[in-house]
């Protein structure tokens, strides 16, 4: 009875030790290439970044899988390390500012300007290695529309895994942004 015991007792420890090991999640930014550096902003003086949007479904912790027709997976370990919003938001001021050559400011600081307005409604991976980028956006001044645009781009992922997902939508978002530069022009 003892003996049965004692191997009852070191087979649970063996199962709850083997069951106790956890995944680590590995986490990711959406930061751009090129470091920050200290320096005066030079402001522009006709453009000003005004709301930047994202679908709901992309405002989450895991990075996104597109499974199958409208269905997407979100990883489990594999997550953001800031929200997502956040994350578009600040890549997005410093690429459109990098591509147009000067500073872009919040559209509330600059209450003359062309306020450039965004929405992303797909940013995710796809099941046969690509991700997948659609965005739209706008040129408002005084609550008109100057111009409206749409981006909607895939790019094959340069390898297997989350890692290779995060730089490909990178690389998507930096022509996103370079296309939204380009469209930055007073209207004459």
């Amino acid at each position: 009875m003892i003996r049965t015991a004692t191997l009852l007792l070191a087979a649970t420890v063996m199962l709850t030790a083997c069951g106790g090991n956890q995944i680590e999640p590995s986490y990711y930014l959406l930061r751009p290439a090129a470091g920050v550096e200290s320096r005066q902003l030079v402001p522009s003086d006709d453009f000003a970044l005004g709301k930047i949007t994202i679908a709901p479904y992309l405002d989450q912790p895991g990075l996104l899988l597109k499974t199958g027709d409208g269905e997407i997976r979100p990883a489990r370990h594999h997550l953001w390390a800031e929200p997502m919003y956040e994350g578009v938001h600040s890549f997005l001021v410093k690429e459109i500012s990098r591509a147009k050559g000067e500073d872009i400011l919040p559209a509330h600081l600059k209450r003359n300007a062309v306020a450039v307005e965004v929405r992303v409604d797909e940013l995710h991976g796809t099941s046969d290695g690509e991700a997948v980028l659609t965005a739209y956006w706008w040129l408002r001044r005084n609550g008109d529309i100057l111009a409206a645009y749409q981006f909607s781009e895939t790019k094959a992922l340069g390898g297997e895994g989350y890692q290779a997902l995060v730089i490909a939508e990178r690389a998507l978002l930096v022509q996103l942004a370079q296309r939204i530069a380009d469209s930055m022009t007073l209207p004459d």
